[in-house]
């Protein structure tokens, strides 16, 4: 039985690194990018949103759109029995019950360019400070 738990934690410790290796990659080449040039730093994060606008756009055109249609059926009063029954089919219409969960899909896809667009910030802003000090110093020589 011990055997059984030392397996599954070394397993979960595997899948563990398996999964946190290439967020922990991603985010030193976003780094690297960020310490490289201002406008480098932008690729990743442009390519999550973009990355999330397909998966968003994907989401609501195979689930907010869909065919209408139904049975239409007429009964008799009395006794219950069927009289006529049709099927009929619309036009593409609008479901408007998968807009919370597209508005969450969409929320939670952006977590990456988020982290992202925070680096790039961070970057760009301590870059910022840098220059301004470099100006104040040239013009408390001259």
């Amino acid at each position: 039985m011990a055997i059984f738990s030392f397996v599954g934690i070394f397993g979960l410790i595997v899948y563990l690194f398996m999964l946190l290796l290439p967020v922990a990659l991603l985010v030193a080449l976003q780094v690297w990018l960020c310490r490289k040039s201002v406008k480098l730093g932008l690729i990743l994060p442009s390519v999550s949103l973009s990355l999330s606008l397909l998966i968003l756009a994907a989401v609501l055109s195979f689930g907010a759109l869909g065919r209408g249609g139904g049975t239409l059926t007429v009964r008799n009063e009395t006794t219950g029995e069927i009289i006529q029954q049709e099927t009929f089919e619309s036009d593409w219409q609008f479901n408007p019950d998968v807009l919370l969960p597209a508005g969450v899909l969409f929320l939670v896809t952006n977590i990456p360019t988020a982290v992202f667009g925070g680096i790039w910030l961070h970057y760009k802003g301590r870059r910022d400070t840098l220059e301004d000090l470099k100006k104040m110093r040239i013009e408390d020589l001259g």
